[in-house]
């Protein structure tokens, strides 16, 4: 929220020193494109202006008796013209134009600020018929306003109508009135005071109280474009160049200072007065050696990266690895008929190669795995003539017995036959406590009779 603020309070700052430069063009004087000249010889003017559509014609001029014109008043309100493109009578010559509450001077500086006259203006192109926006105030105040078109008498008279710009003030103009075709004379020759309420006007010179603005610029209160109350124009901008900018200047320089001297402080606490004095040394050091074109650590490493070439790049993610002792080439060229390598068990972990087919394929075929009977035992013991199930050992014993188990387990008969149980005697005295029932185990085939335990080959 500060930087908005900030801004606003610098083009305020901005517009209080333009406060005397942003006006209106004024028309230019001489007689070439664009410009407007007079010349006044007695009781006619010669009046050339190529502001609008060119015009050049010697007019009559009327004053009060054997001196000039005198209109005075309170400004309401002014236009300034710096070109006329569709006029081409004697309005094209005019380079201001205002409307005056007609008074006495000291009448004009007896109105309270916010009494004067207002006018709102919908088109103003021509000097002597201004439009109004609103109302009908000109018709209204026909008898105290006039509206008045300025030709300028002299090139300080055409550099000076920006003075017409600052409104509600008292004003006094003095000059001749044209009588031409567009703006005919109407001055009263017993009281020298205009009866109808548009003229046009070669005024010599303007009298405000922002200052006069004469015929050849020697008034002693000679209004110039920027002028201000006290220093007056030069003087308000040489002011400000000195105590402004130099001002500026002048502090940035102290500022600047201040915050070294307190650094300069902060590390002489820091490091001591010989750490401090030996920084400064290092300092003096390091300055000394670069005049004499010693290279610092770090210019030596960036030029011997400048010489060492660009980094080599960086290898991707998706080349692939080379994997030691593998050879993908003998994959790919080995025999159609093998059928490669199978997983074991349906793993990842063991594979079963063509060899380990051989192999199975040389051993006896199982037929099938005795039944063992699954009938409900006698309620009184009875110790069963089957023999214990050996033990389960290691891993090489299952193996060494699996070349004898399936010639026992091929033969039908001994598997078939019924297994001959003793019946133990009970005593009379004594009823034989009923003994546990022995578990059967039914016998688990060995890893050689599974299919799918048929080799160990790594």
């Amino acid at each position: 929220m500060a930087r908005p603020h900030m801004r606003l309070g610098m083009l305020l700052v901005l517009l209080m020193f333009m406060a005397g430069c942003i006006y209106s063009s004024t028309p230019e004087w001489g007689t070439g494109d664009g410009q407007v000249h007079v010349d006044i010889d007695g009781d006619s003017a010669e009046v050339k202006s190529k502001m609008g559509g060119g015009y050049d014609e010697t007019i009559s001029i009327v004053g009060c008796g054997d001196s000039q014109m005198k209109v005075s008043g309170m400004l309401i309100s002014s236009e300034i013209y710096s070109e006329h493109p569709d006029l081409d009578n004697i309005e094209s010559a005019m380079g201001a134009a205002v409307i005056i509450h007609t008074m006495t001077w000291s009448s004009a500086e007896s109105v309270e600020e916010g009494k004067a006259g207002r006018i709102s203006l919908k088109d103003w192109s021509s000097p002597l018929n201004p439009s109004e926006a609103v109302g009908s105030k000109l018709s209204d105040n026909e008898n105290d306003w006039e509206v008045i078109g300025i030709i300028p008498g002299s090139e300080n008279i055409a550099d000076g109508l920006n003075v017409l710009q600052h409104w509600h003030q008292p004003i006094e103009l003095t000059g001749y009135i044209v009588d031409a075709d567009g703006a005919p004379s109407s001055v009263s020759e017993e009281n020298c005071k205009l009866e109808d309420q548009k003229h046009g006007m070669i005024v010599t010179k303007i009298k405000t109280e922002e200052g006069v603005v004469s015929l050849d610029g020697e008034d002693d209160d000679e209004y110039s474009l920027g002028d201000t109350d006290i220093f007056g124009g030069w003087t308000f901008i040489l002011f400000f160049l000195i105590f402004g900018v130099g001002g500026g200047v002048g502090l940035f320089i102290v500022s600047t200072m201040v915050i070294r001297q307190g650094a300069r402080a902060t590390a002489e606490a820091l490091l001591g007065r010989e750490g401090f004095a030996k920084a400064l040394q290092m300092k003096k050091d390091l300055k000394q050696s670069k005049k004499e074109g010693l290279e610092s650590a770090a210019d030596r490493a960036a030029k011997q990266k400048k010489s060492s070439g660009p980094p080599p790049k960086k290898k991707s993610k998706d080349e692939d690895v080379a994997i030691s002792g593998f050879s993908l080439d003998s994959v790919l060229s080995s025999d159609d008929d093998d059928e490669g390598p199978q997983t074991f068990g349906g793993g990842n972990s063991v594979v079963v190669t063509s060899e380990a087919k051989e192999i199975q394929s040389s051993q006896p075929a199982v037929t099938s795995i005795p039944e063992i009977s699954n009938s409900p035992m006698p309620s009184s013991g009875v110790v069963s003539s089957q023999p214990e199930p050996a033990k389960r050992g290691h891993f090489s014993a299952s193996m060494s017995r699996s070349s004898t188990q399936p010639t026992q387990a091929g033969s039908p008969s001994k598997a078939n036959k019924p297994v001959k149980r003793r019946a133990v005697k009970k005593r009379a005295s004594k009823p034989a406590e009923p003994e546990p029932e022995p578990v059967t185990e039914e016998r688990r085939a060995s890893i050689a009779d599974d299919e799918e335990f048929s080799d160990f080959s790594f």
